[in-house]
């Protein structure tokens, strides 16, 4: 029992860690804008990250993979990394964007992956997740109301992260089918790998500067690959195994807590009261997706004992 406790632990531990590095970056990569163009940070946060995971395969001796696998996890990767995280980064970058906002927009994502996996792996699309995605999709326009005006062009960064978290959901779900067979952390480590070499041609075409940074900004850079991207995804896999499947989830459902809370105390952000109406509908949305069995089986046996 203890032993399965302290394995519990762990794994929570490691989901803990995930959710406190995926939350930071936001507030680092809204420092970035104007010192690195979005290509290059998106570049180098998963070329980097990829490579680090790479090393861990290295180390598992389990490098192999078919021919088509590969082909496989660099489209997911591509979908991922050149196009999702571009946007979720170049949505920062837009006039009014608060790194607070754009970290709760992205975090609906679990929302769009249970309607794309309704859609392409034909999941049973219950009352549950239309519920859910009904109440997220509030949570989104009230958020938006805030920024949308005549002449305003504070959509912007919200919309682009919106983008960024349907094309993420599409990434979840395609890659998932992947990662079943040849493991996730494989797939992360290749489709990281390859969607940011994938970027290479863009990074020429728009003459994009690679030495013209100072080193703080290179220390940023080197957070975000190493950390935000590569240990996180590592301990995630870790909290995965040891903790179940179901509490990976818990990795965007507390996202937002924690980035709102990095927002005001590292960028003096001050959300408004739409945000926190719109932040508490999505994070209810999400819960009820995610956590609806477990409420089901929670109210059943009350009914149960209220009937005898």
């Amino acid at each position: 029992m203890d032993k399965g406790n302290n394995v519990s632990k762990t794994g929570y531990l490691c989901l803990l860690n995930t959710v406190i590095l995926f939350s930071t970056f936001e507030v680092v990569g809204k420092t970035l804008v104007g010192a690195v163009n979005p290509f290059f940070t998106s570049f180098v946060r998963f070329l980097v990250g990829g490579l680090v995971l790479f090393l861990l395969l290295l180390v598992k001796k389990d490098i192999s993979i078919s021919r088509k696998d590969l082909i496989y996890a660099i489209g997911v990767g591509i979908i991922n990394v050149s196009f999702s995280m571009n946007l979720l980064q170049f949505s920062l970058s837009q006039p009014g964007a608060q790194a607070s906002i754009i970290a709760v927009i992205f975090s609906c994502n679990p929302i769009f992956v249970s309607v794309f996996s309704a859609i392409m792996d034909k999941e049973k699309f219950g009352i549950e997740k239309l519920l859910g995605l009904l109440i997220g999709i509030a949570g989104i326009f009230i958020i938006f109301s805030k920024n949308i005006g005549i002449g305003s062009i504070e959509y912007k960064g919200p919309l682009l992260a919106l983008l960024a978290a349907i094309l993420f959901g599409i990434y979840t779900v395609l890659g998932r089918r992947v990662s079943v067979k040849i493991g996730s952390l494989k797939m992360n480590a290749y489709s990281f790998i390859g969607g940011s070499l994938a970027m290479i041609p863009v990074l020429f075409f728009i003459d994009s500067p690679i030495t013209s940074f100072d080193i703080i900004v290179f220390l940023k850079l080197a957070y975000l690959a190493v950390f935000v991207t590569g240990l996180a995804y590592f301990t995630y896999f870790i909290g995965l195994s040891l903790a179940g499947a179901s509490k990976g989830s818990l990795v965007f459902f507390l996202k937002p807590v924690f980035s709102i809370l990095f927002a005001m105390l590292l960028l003096g952000e001050e959300p408004y009261a739409e945000f926190f109406i719109g932040t508490g509908l999505i994070i209810l949305g999400i819960a009820i997706i995610v956590y609806w069995d477990g409420i089901c089986k929670l109210i059943r046996p009350s009914k149960t004992r209220g009937l005898n």
